[in-house]
């Protein structure tokens, strides 16, 4: 390669172009064997130097203070990039920000995020360090923009070596797939294909196996053994014993009571049958005290334990971590694992081969479509999962995705040509072989609700972050569609050109048709089934948009949605209302049209019911489309009705106004899944364990059994092992304003600014609104900033996993987060020291579910809305003690804990922790002491001070 090249890096003030500034540029000028010419400069910014910025490059303002301003740097920068093609790590926002400065820059541009997506499928992560650290190229000074220029140079080089070792048919295919979209890459891998094409006949060809090798591997389903003998719990203390199998493999291990309870109750459970419901304190080890019974359980017997969690943190980590690391230790030497395991997912997550085949066929794609088809096609041939998520897809490759994935819809099963190579059916017979199957919340929900069969039978279910399980059964249990759904589903049928369809079920009817032995008056049959449904599909889409149109002109003018809730209940009152009742009338119209649009699709599904002979092209996925279309137009006909005219008191509807994108939504939801849970959960089981930190209110589990439909249960809580009286503070000011009276965001923001002062940051402040979030992080960042402490919040600064991974590196931080920081955030250590809870997380009152649920109580504040959200708040508290060295403050900013009678439901539903109670003015010194020496530096403070039982008390 004789090409030259520069890799260009700019650093920045922010991520706006046009807004923030450059305040560093670099260049490295280079071909494939040398580095030829460097360029690099600091440039001088007009606004001051936020303090994020310069911690994430290490560039300071008196660095800058002599630098030129950009204006100076433009001419020699364009001097030496001249007309070379540029190479940049996400170089898009390389060129916007240069853009905004006035550089226009025509040349071509190669983004090594990209390149690294394609070549290198399955890469943890793709951000520069990572993919430096992945090869082993060093980069000591991240961040900065020569090295991280360089880096890119090092990375690109890797990468065209790896264009250059693909085979010559992907190279042709890819080629072939690029022509049809434009695509900033293409050149590399033509130059790629040319070189490898003038040698074909010089190289030897290499002989290659089936891309696609044979996975029907000889996996042997689990059978029982017959030995039905029950745990002995002395096993299961022995094992947790120190001078048991994990003391002997761990050196350090310290045993915890309330783990082995918690392991003993689980056999117990799996011995006798029934359902246990067991709280489990943070740091008490819950998935080992139930993985552990669960092996021993499942290995004796042959019968399979169903694993289900809510979070992919945790799927993970027992899958990849917890489950290896206990087969190991129960092996205690020997070559084969005592017990198996499996990870199986929602259909939806594995690639369908002959969907992936039929849709590199199509001759309509998109520029997604072909992105997404070129990574699969590079990741084909190292993946043995065939599962979507060791795919980088973004944004619009996600729907290609679910174009090409196993959905069961279009799925033929044993008659598929692909079925011996099926990623899905070899990870279902894994399944069907291991001794524990792995799954999440959302599969066993969807399993449960379509008796889809994806899960195989089983009889023992555990089931962890159970406090989850309500809101994920509502939501897969519920139905939505908008404009842009139905108009896709009439489009799958047949699309209309100008003057001739072009696209859709009844364009390629005839193809089925073609060397077949149907006769000539079947063929007639569907062509007269075809020329009903086109112009009754025709109308259809018309009333799509007519009843759409309607419904958009009654929320604008009736509804009073705010810019917090953009949600319209659909309640019997409202269809009163005399402007309902256009609604209904464009209702009736699109009714009328999906019925026919229905009755012509079941005619097709008739008359190929009668052709099962006849050898059609496809006929099994022909079927099984028309059979999916069928379904779909009577489904949602009948939820749409349910939603606009009523008659299903069971459920819940609503429409959602999409601001932004100015679309409706409509949407049902069960008013309870407790009888569904109850009936096809619990009681068909032979055991069940539901497990969770956060299970109790006020030491009491009835309200979460009640939710969730479980009548009888053993019940277990187990206070965490933690000793949250000497680590942790929790400060409760008495004179701030109550979160719906005037003062109090003003006094929300003064709070963190001088608490974060005195504690130097290492906090993370939880909120209940997205709106309040920025507000705040508008108020506290400069006077934060001045202070030396750097604010970040979630939607502003990068995703939730970047945010944590930069809070983690730079502790003097504050971290503003809503809804998904509330749980499932572990921060070990001093980067986390400062917990604030800005408002007790109540439910918006106005959400459609919240509102309708209420209704069933006497007292729907006490009885619903109280529990809930000390269920949240419970998970927003464990936040912050995550190991036993931990230690820290929470700060709750609103006094209705003091000042409300539930307040004392609240504070007896945490661990036994110290609480403080005074004027808000004595929380930084009292935070900045306890951090600092501990307990014994508050003793002699004014203020209240007490466990929360004790406070508890107080408050009668």
């Amino acid at each position: 390669m004789n090409q030259i090249y520069i890799a260009i890096d700019v650093e920045t003030t922010g991520l706006e172009a046009g807004v923030d500034e450059i305040i560093e540029i670099a260049a490295v000028k280079f071909n494939a064997d040398e580095v030829l010419e460097t360029f690099s400069t600091l440039v001088q910014p007009v606004h001051s130097l936020p303090l994020n910025s310069s911690r994430l490059t290490g560039i300071t303002a008196d660095m800058l203070a002599s630098a030129p301003r950009f204006a100076e740097v433009a001419p020699r920068f364009a001097a030496f990039l001249k007309n070379y093609p540029l190479v940049g790590h996400n170089v898009e926002f390389d060129l916007r920000m240069l853009r905004a400065q006035g550089m226009r820059l025509p040349q071509p541009a190669f983004d090594t995020f990209e390149l690294a997506t394609l070549l290198m499928p399955r890469t943890p992560a793709y951000r520069l360090s990572a993919l430096a650290a992945t090869l082993g190229i060093h980069h000591d000074e991240a961040h900065r923009a020569l090295s991280d220029a360089d880096v890119t140079r090092q990375i690109f080089l890797y990468l065209l070596r790896r264009i250059e070792a693909l085979p010559l048919d992907d190279l042709n295919e890819i080629m072939r797939l690029t022509s049809q979209i434009e695509w900033g890459l293409r050149s590399l891998f033509e130059e790629a294909q040319r070189a490898k094409a003038r040698r074909v006949f010089v190289d030897a060809i290499p002989i290659q196996a089936d891309r696609y090798d044979d996975r029907d591997e000889k996996i042997v389903p689990l059978k029982p053994t017959g030995d039905e003998r029950p745990i002995d719990l002395a096993d299961i203390r022995r094992f947790f014993s120190p001078d048991g199998a994990l003391g002997r493999a761990f050196a350090g291990y310290e045993q915890r009571d309330q783990q082995v309870r918690m392991s003993e109750a689980v056999a117990d459970t799996f011995n006798q049958g029934g359902a246990l419901i067991a709280e489990a304190g943070t740091g008490t080890g819950k998935g080992l005290a139930y993985l552990v019974p669960a092996a021993l359980h499942a290995a004796r017997r042959g019968e399979r334990v169903v694993i289900s969690t809510n979070t992919i943190n945790l799927q993970d980590q027992l899958f990849f971590k917890d489950i290896p690391a206990l087969q190991q230790v129960m092996s205690n030497g020997a070559d084969e694992a005592p017990f198996t395991a499996a990870l199986l997912k929602g259909r939806s997550n594995y690639l369908c081969l002959k969907r992936y085949k039929d849709l590199r066929r199509d001759q309509r794609l998109m520029s997604d479509d072909v992105r997404a088809l070129l990574k699969v096609q590079l990741w084909l041939p190292t993946t043995e999962s065939g599962d979507r998520a060791e795919l980088p897809l973004h944004e619009g490759e996600n729907a290609s995705w679910n174009r090409m994935s196993a959905a069961w819809e279009q799925c033929t099963g044993p008659r598929c040509s692909e079925f011996q190579r099926c990623f899905f059916f070899k990870a279902r017979k894994q399944a069907e072989a291991a001794h524990l199957v792995i799954v999440n919340h959302a599969l066993l929900m969807a399993d449960l609700a379509v008796e889809n069969d994806v899960i195989p039978p089983y009889d023992y279910l555990i089931i962890d972050e159970a406090h989850n399980l309500e809101d994920v059964a509502t939501d897969q249990l519920s139905f939505n569609v908008d404009r842009e759904g139905l108009l896709a589903f009439l489009d799958d049928i047949f699309t209309e050109g100008q003057a001739q369809v072009v696209g859709g079920l009844l364009s390629e009817l005839p193809n089925h048709f073609r060397e077949s032995m149907a006769t000539r008056t079947d063929i007639d049959r569907a062509d007269a089934i075809a020329d009903t449904l086109r112009p009754a599909v025709a109308r259809a889409r018309d009333a799509v948009y007519g009843c759409f149109n309607v419904l958009m002109t009654f929320i604008k003018r009736e509804a009073e949605l705010t810019a917090y809730d953009s949600r319209l209940r659909i309640t019997d009152s409202l269809r009163r209302k005399p402007s309902w009742a256009e609604v209904e009338r464009a209702w009736d119209a699109l009714s009328v049209a999906l019925h026919a649009v229905g009755e012509g699709l079941g005619r097709l599904e008739t008359l190929l019911i009668d052709l099962k002979d006849a050898e059609l092209l496809e006929y099994d996925a022909l079927m099984l489309r028309v059979q999916a279309l069928r379904r779909y137009a009577t489904d949602v006909r009948v939820n749409i009705g349910h939603i606009l005219t009523g008659g299903a008191e069971e459920k819940v509807t609503w429409l959602t106004h999409d601001r932004m994108r100015d679309t409706l939504t409509l949407s049902a939801a069960p008013l309870s899944v407790a009888d569904v849970l109850r009936t096809n959960l619990f009681e068909a089981k032979t055991a069940t364990i539901l497990t969770s930190a956060t299970l109790s209110v006020g030491g009491n589990f009835a309200f979460i059994r009640e939710r969730i439909g479980l009548d009888h249960a053993e019940e277990l809580t187990l206070d965490s092992p933690f000793d949250y009286t000497r680590q942790a503070l929790l400060y409760i000011p008495q004179d701030i304003p109550e979160p719906n009276q005037n003062g109090y965001q003003r006094a929300l923001e003064q709070a963190i600014i001088d608490l974060a002062r005195a504690t130097g940051g290492r906090m993370l402040v939880l909120f209940t609104a997205t709106n309040a979030l920025r507000q705040t992080y508008r108020a506290i960042q400069e006077p934060l900033e001045d202070a030396g402490i750097a604010v970040l919040g979630q939607g502003i600064d990068g995703s939730r996993r970047s945010l944590l991974e930069r809070f983690k590196e730079f502790p003097g931080t504050v971290l503003l987060g809503t809804s998904s920081f509330w749980e499932g955030v572990d921060v070990v250590g001093d980067a986390l020291s400062v917990l604030v809870i800005a408002k007790l997380p109540f439910s918006v009152p106005t959400d459609p579910i919240f509102a309708a649920r209420s209704e069933q109580f006497d007292d729907p504040f006490n009885q619903y809305a109280v529990p809930q959200s000390i269920l949240r708040f419970k998970q927003g508290f464990g936040r912050l003690i995550r190991s036993r060295e931990d230690r820290g403050v929470v700060a709750v900013l609103d006094r209705r804990l003091l000042t409300k009678k539930y307040g004392q439901m609240f504070l007896e539903s945490l661990p036994h922790t110290t609480v403080r109670s005074g004027p808000l003015q004595r929380l930084p010194d009292l935070a900045k002491r306890f951090l600092a020496v501990g307990n014994g530096a508050i003793n002699g403070a004014p203020g209240a001070t007490a466990t929360a039982s004790e406070m508890k008390r107080t408050q009668r």
